[in-house]
């Protein structure tokens, strides 16, 4: 399985992953990395570094080794291998914020697996790669390097971040794509009233008459057709945000998950959306709040902060 989950940031793209693949899945079969501007081959795979050895002998001389660690690829495909009977999982967390074809290097050509036959999910191809096959038993007699079949890689994408590193048609093409929609995500039997979401809580905003009330679930859902829809800010689905944008304690007090909007949500909205806007007629937040010390002033101190617009479709 070669598979890219994407979606808007929060959606719950690992929480995905952790719930509907490897769920009861061993911790040493699988493994954990996350891609960013600076991540390289070398970190991916693995590097020659050196290792000091101190003398044996009263007074004498230290000596200096090269030796391979591992990279976390080569530490996941060395357990594929170990028992080609238990699946492994390497799991990219933000795959887009790294440079993946300069972190892939010449593993990019492994990423084609047999579709039929005695080989099916083998690699169709082998790479020499003698510093990647001489601790792994199976391939130690030879440089010659593949995928087996038990071994699968699964990412995420913020569709938010696709700019960040643009993957190459290439390299998409060799993965399964599947898209976590911002839908908020059941805590309750399907059909069961009262229905319940996880991470939802009850909040307050000022819609220009007073307090009201609104649940997470409810607001962020608003503010997604808001920012999407062509008939208000029309800023497309890589602009919206999940369930999940923010992790809230459904425990803690009414002022915490204020301050966590206020921390979080706030910026995001400024900077990621009503900066992005190029619509002079429509905004999400009100005229007079010029910056985005005044936006959070006026929030603290319970104001109302969102345009009439949106607060129409409250």
């Amino acid at each position: 399985m070669q598979k890219i989950y994407f979606g808007a940031p929060g959606t719950g793209k690992s929480y995905t992953i952790d719930t509907n693949v490897i769920a009861g899945v061993s911790e040493d079969h699988v493994f954990r990395v996350t891609f960013y501007p600076d991540f390289s081959y070398n970190d991916f795979i693995g590097q020659l570094l050196p290792k000091v050895i101190p003398s044996t002998v009263p007074g004498g001389s230290s000596r200096i080794t090269y030796d391979f660690q591992k990279g976390v690829f080569t530490q996941a495909l060395e357990k594929a291998y170990e028992n080609t009977a238990n699946d492994v999982y390497l799991i990219i967390e933000e795959m887009s914020r790294g440079d993946c074809s300069a972190i892939f290097g010449d593993i990019f050509q492994l990423l084609d697996r047999e579709k039929n036959g005695a080989n099916r999910g083998y690699s169709k191809y082998f790479i020499n790669n003698e510093l990647i096959a001489k601790d792994i038993i199976a391939l130690s007699t030879s440089s010659k390097v593949k995928l087996p079949s038990n071994f699968h890689i699964l990412g995420t994408v913020n569709t938010s971040d696709q700019n960040v590193y643009v993957m190459d048609t290439a390299f998409k093409r060799r993965f399964e794509w599947e898209y976590v929609s911002p839908d908020p995500v059941l805590d309750s039997a399907p059909g069961v009233n009262p229905i319940i979401y996880k991470n939802d809580v009850p909040l307050s905003i000022n819609d220009g008459t007073g307090m009201r009330s609104i649940q997470w679930v409810d607001l962020y859902q608003k503010l997604n057709k808001f920012i999407a829809d062509d008939k208000y800010l029309g800023l497309g689905e890589d602009k919206q945000l999940g369930p999940f944008f923010i992790d809230f304690d459904i425990t803690a007090s009414a002022t915490i998950h204020k301050n966590q909007i206020k921390n979080k949500l706030l910026h995001y909205l400024w900077s990621d959306v009503h900066k992005a806007s190029f619509k002079s007629d429509i905004r999400l937040f009100k005229d007079d709040l010029g910056t985005f010390a005044e936006l959070y002033k006026a929030f603290e101190a319970d104001q109302q902060i969102f345009s009439s617009d949106f607060i129409a479709k409250l």
